[in-house]
């Protein structure tokens, strides 16, 4: 992503939150991913628009041109990753926001001098980039790559998908239209063809970050 930015880096020099066509600024405008640019002490120079529904969703807060909050990282919490910015060093924050409990995670770092230099920001300035978490799209990506590394039959993986959505074994067969033996039997195989040695493993193992359950 930095390496984009900087190849659209001009010498064209901006006042915060101007964009002008064909500046560096307007690249981070228009990237979807939510973004802000600050000063150590949380002074807002930049946002772009993907930080307006999180702003009206309050799961980032503003206030008098300072950033006061970004999920549960208050103004406090903000300032040890924002000092390792300054000093140069990049970190991640795991981010979660009420009252959903959605998840996400806070990738910190130093602007790219010839960037900032092309915005018009101080050298201290620093580049929040808010990641939202997509656990239904994580799930699905995840079963896909189970179902092909574990060879699982496509009414397997259907099985393995309602499941993974929370459907109980006799809903999952009421909604497949197969007797409870039958759905008892796709998830032995589920189980033997994994090497998963129970269905709440192989469940818990689609909705999180591990590794294959063998």
């Amino acid at each position: 992503m930095l390496n984009v930015l900087q190849t659209h880096t001009t010498g064209h020099r901006v006042q915060p939150g101007f964009t002008p066509f064909g500046s560096a600024c307007q690249v981070l405008a228009a990237l979807p991913q939510p973004m802000l640019v600050v000063r150590p002490d949380r002074r807002l120079l930049f946002s772009n628009r993907g930080v307006d529904g999180l702003l009206h969703d309050r799961r980032v807060g503003v206030t008098a041109e300072h950033l006061m909050q970004i999920g549960q990282l208050d103004a406090a919490r903000l300032e040890s990753p924002l000092r390792l910015a300054q000093a140069g060093s990049t970190s991640y924050v795991g981010l979660w926001f009420t009252p959903q409990i959605s998840t996400g995670w806070l990738h910190i770092m130093p602007v790219p001098a010839d960037l900032a230099a092309s915005a018009g920001w101080p050298e201290d300035a620093v580049l929040l980039v808010i990641h939202l978490d997509q656990p239904a799209l994580t799930q699905a990506a995840r079963i896909d790559a189970l179902a092909r590394h574990s060879r699982l039959s496509a009414t397997e993986r259907h099985v393995l998908m309602l499941l993974g959505d929370g459907m109980t074994v006799e809903v999952a067969a009421t909604h497949l239209g197969l007797c409870m033996s039958t759905l008892r039997s796709h998830v032995r195989n589920l189980l033997g063809k994994t090497q998963a040695s129970t269905l709440m493993q192989l469940l818990r193992w689609t909705g999180s970050a591990q590794a294959l359950p063998h």
